[in-house]
């Protein structure tokens, strides 16, 4: 009787855990819905744009050229611009989703609306893992930088406070925590704050990104370019999935979307400008560099001012340090303010701990998750150095990617899982055409995977609608061509990334759904011991009841958990005292508020 007993228990926990994992969610909840400060509308469209360039140009530019540069040589210019175009599409979508849903989330925001909990789980915490790596990597070049500047107008600092190599795996920072700190505390100051500083640098920046590259183009060997490829055309796509996180900052104008003004006019502007203005800025400068110097002598840590020393540029130098201090100052900044309304939208919908939603009433910031941002950078920066860090980038990104191309599909046709399943074949179909093409395998092998793969787009065309009668938001160009190209892309340069990065997307996914499963299993417990404790309980005591077990357990138990436990119960509602009556499978007569 006790093995039934469990196995009943185990058989409702998976029922209940299937209807809550895949639940979408139906209504979006501004803070002041539920007893909190709202965030404040104060971006327009320049300070989009401003913040999708100052999110992008500094880590790719200032940290990943160098990377990127001795991994493709100067053929790194083609994976910029390749990245680029697989970007456009990426970006075409979310302009869509972000005009239509202006609520922070981004790419958690858009799944929880399509797909529920559990799939909008693994790829918010995905994308956060990402941009907490990607900070911590910023953070410790921009330490680098930083001592060079200062040795540069003669202030002796040793460079190992910045980056001291205890190993192969471990280096140490002293002034990466500190950045990091200084950045959160501007953060939390307010939106508008960080607006105007963010205004100020990224100006900065672009001027001194141009400056380089007009200055370096005297100093230009041709000869460096001779062998563009050196390492093969394979070369070129391992880079292009390397620099895709050089990109990042349409995401972080997405998760600006509860505070800009006009959001279904400014966010699209913002996120398409922003998107092309980097484009141009990373090719150029990539295309110095490399003619500037052997890209085989290109620095990982400080490429640029290491370039221009080669070059006999000394002026160069000194601004490309303080370039870089600058540029990457931004990139922190945009970067931690999208992380903490990510983990806001996420909190809201109790999927973290409630404490990390709460916003302030005085700066309107959602403070404690800013401030845990922070300290999850400043850990990993602290051990650990750029290139280790930049092996595990991207994939959380590309992720999110392809969630919101598939998302397109999935809101234009109203939901229609049959769409999915042909999608999925699509996406199987890719991913082996990208592993086919990474093994260099026989032509007869990736060709017929690539046009099976194009096969599943004609039920996609031709059995689905994806026309939309109005809107007054924008509408992505060329659906459902433009987010399946999209998805494609994304698959095709996620396999082109390092091991590590795979490893770390399995582990992180394994754990979400850990989590989430022990999760389900405790309320449904929680429901459980209510059921008990509230057998023939009627009126204001089953209330004080519930208020007991709420001060008991730590945490407010919600009428829906309760109801959704009692669901298979049949019975009626009593109004007047708010409860609902009815018989378990026990033939106990219980009531549920």
């Amino acid at each position: 009787e006790d093995f039934l007993n469990r196995m009943d228990h185990l058989t409702r926990w998976w029922q209940s855990f299937k209807t809550r994992a895949f639940h979408v969610k139906s209504e979006l909840k501004k803070d002041s819905e539920m007893g909190n400060e709202d965030l404040f509308r104060s971006l327009g469209a320049l300070d989009l744009v401003l913040m999708g360039v100052g999110g992008s140009i500094g880590a790719g530019i200032f940290v990943l050229t160098g990377i990127a540069a001795r991994t493709a040589g100067p053929g790194v210019v083609i994976s910029f611009a390749i990245a680029a175009v697989a970007c456009i599409f990426n970006a075409l979508c979310y302009a869509e989703l972000a005009s239509r849903f202006a609520v922070s989330g981004s790419a958690y925001l858009y799944a929880i609306l399509a797909y529920g909990e559990l799939p909008a789980l693994a790829v918010g915490i995905n994308l956060l893992v990402d941009y907490h790596v990607g900070a911590a990597a910023i953070s410790r070049s921009m330490s680098v930088y930083f001592v060079k500047m200062l040795n540069g107008w003669g202030i002796g600092v040793p460079k190992e406070i910045g980056d001291y190599q205890v190993n192969d795996i471990i280096s140490l920072s002293a002034l990466a925590p500190v950045f990091l700190m200084l950045i959160t505390l501007v953060l939390i100051r307010g939106v508008k704050e960080s607006k105007w500083t963010n205004f100020a640098l990224t100006s900065t920046k672009i001027l001194i990104v141009l400056l380089i590259v007009f200055g370096g183009l005297t100093k230009v060997q041709t000869s460096n370019w001779t062998n563009f490829v050196p390492k093969g055309p394979s070369s070129i796509f391992s880079a292009t999935s390397t620099v895709f996180f050089s990109y990042i900052g349409f995401d972080v104008v997405a998760n600006a979307a509860e505070e800009a003004h006009n959001p279904k006019r400014n966010l699209p502007i913002g996120i398409v400008a922003s998107l092309v203005i980097c484009a141009l800025l990373y090719c150029s400068t990539t295309l110095v560099i490399t003619g500037l110097t052997p890209y085989e002598n290109i620095s990982k840590s400080a490429p640029l001012s290491d370039a221009m020393t080669t070059a006999g540029l000394k002026w160069g130098q000194q601004v490309i340090n303080i370039g870089a201090t600058v540029g990457l100052g931004t990139t922190l900044l945009t970067g931690m303010y999208a992380q903490s309304r990510l983990y806001l939208s996420i909190a809201r919908d109790g999927l973290l701990p409630e404490q990390l939603g709460y916003v302030s009433e005085r700066s309107h910031v959602p403070v404690i998750a800013q401030v845990w941002c922070g300290v999850i950078a400043a850990a990993l920066a602290t051990p650990f150095d750029v290139e280790n860090l930049a092996k595990i980038l991207s994939i959380g990104i590309m992720s999110a990617y392809s969630v919101v191309c598939i998302s397109i599909l999935s809101f234009r046709t109203s939901n229609n899982r049959s769409l999915l399943w042909w999608v999925f074949g699509f996406g199987i179909l890719m991913l082996g055409t990208s592993i086919a093409v990474k093994l260099s395998a026989a032509f007869y092998i990736s060709v017929p995977l690539l046009v099976l793969a194009l096969l599943t787009w004609i039920p996609i065309f031709t059995r689905f609608s994806f026309d939309v009668a109005s809107s007054s938001s924008y509408l992505c160009p060329l659906v459902p061509l433009t987010p399946l190209i999209g998805l494609g892309s994304n698959i095709f340069m996620a396999v082109q990334l390092h091991w590590a990065a795979w490893a770390r997307l399995l582990v992180v996914c394994v754990l979400v759904v850990g989590v989430y499963a022990g999760r389900a299993w405790k309320l449904r417990n929680d429901m459980l011991e209510i059921d008990e404790a509230m057998d023939s309980l009627v009126g204001d005591e089953a209330k004080k009841r519930v208020i007991n077990l709420e001060a008991e357990k730590g945490h407010k138990i919600e009428a829906k958990e309760i109801l959704d436990f009692s669901h298979e119960i049949p019975g009626e509602r009593d109004d007047s005292s708010g409860l609902i009556h009815g018989s378990g499978p026990s033939g106990k007569r219980r009531s549920f508020v």
